[in-house]
């Protein structure tokens, strides 16, 4: 054979090989459907590519309770259904704002379906951070009796417990909380997660403090932090009133199931839903430079005071 015949050989072969790269990689990024992901791979499966089930077209869109600010981001009803979604924040520090997002979220989806939350923690979010507040829940609308906390000494045991918690229809989600990087928390975990997430029908959370840029698997990523609440309105007696709402920066930055997004929501605790911020005077309308005709009207200053 001469060198004429090996390097129409080599060009045959490039299709083929080009196509198993992106078989493998869609496969790692679960955009495969389940049959194919859970069997074997074959050589070439370009006609198998594509959005996975939680992509279809079939799906329709049913609003959660209370994420009603979320829903433009959104194709299909992305919470309800299994899978794998997490919540990071690039600082320890900012644990308040990782977890007022994720509460928001779970609690709204408590309304819709019934069943206890999963809760798993490694030692190094129970040392940081400690174990979810029950009274603080209960501000977010969330029944402790709903939740069940474990703590995992290993970050594979966090792993085994969320994805049998992932299978188990007594769920209706699994949280699983972990803190700084770890090898055993890779891509391949996440992907097992979403998987497990996807053939139980169970929203799965995981919960990232201290980290930022990790592979993932998951369906969609939100980057928390917090944000300063809007002056609260003083005519109330009760001790919360003094108190703004809390309010968080929330960057969606994966979303297999519609578009990415940045957002400023707040929690209402009296609707128990998240909302838009709520502004202490009317917005400025023309210029940022001077204050618009309602404030002039009513002759308040930014600050609040009577001029």
């Amino acid at each position: 054979m001469d060198r004429s015949d090996n390097g129409r050989d080599e060009e045959t072969c490039k299709p083929d090989r080009i196509t198993e790269l992106r078989r493998r990689i869609a496969g790692l990024e679960g955009r495969l459907p389940l049959d194919t992901q859970l069997g074997p791979a074959p050589a070439s499966a370009a006609s198998w590519q594509g959005p996975g089930n939680s992509q279809g077209g079939t799906s329709s869109f049913t609003p959660v309770p209370g994420l009603e600010q979320l829903d433009p981001l959104f194709r299909t009803s992305a919470f309800l259904e299994g899978g794998l979604h997490e919540v990071v924040t690039p600082q320890s520090r900012d644990a308040g704002a990782l977890s007022g997002v994720a509460i928001s979220v779970i609690a709204s989806l408590l309304k819709a379906r019934d069943g206890l939350v999963l809760w798993v923690m490694d030692q190094g979010v129970l040392r940081e951070a400690g174990m979810p507040y029950p009274p603080g829940l209960l501000r977010f609308g969330m029944d402790p009796a709903r939740v069940v906390c474990v703590t995992a000494r290993r970050t594979e045991d966090l792993l085994w417990a969320m994805e049998e918690g992932a299978q188990c229809s007594a769920l209706a989600a699994v949280v699983g909380e972990v803190r700084g990087a770890s090898k055993a928390l890779d891509l391949t975990a996440t992907r097992r997660l979403m998987l497990r997430a996807r053939i139980g029908g169970t929203p799965v959370f995981l919960l990232r403090h201290g980290t930022e840029f990790e592979p993932t698997a998951a369906m969609t990523r939100w980057k928390a932090a917090p944000h300063a609440s809007a002056p609260p309105l003083l005519s109330g007696q009760r001790p919360h009133d003094g108190l703004g709402r809390a309010a968080w920066t929330v960057n969606l930055t994966r979303n297999r199931d519609g578009r990415e997004g940045h957002l400023i929501v707040e929690w209402s605790h009296a609707a128990r839903k998240l909302a838009a911020p709520a502004y202490s005077l009317p917005m400025v309308s023309g210029t940022g430079l001077r204050p618009g005709p309602e404030v002039l009207a009513s002759g308040r200053t930014a600050s609040g005071k009577t001029s």
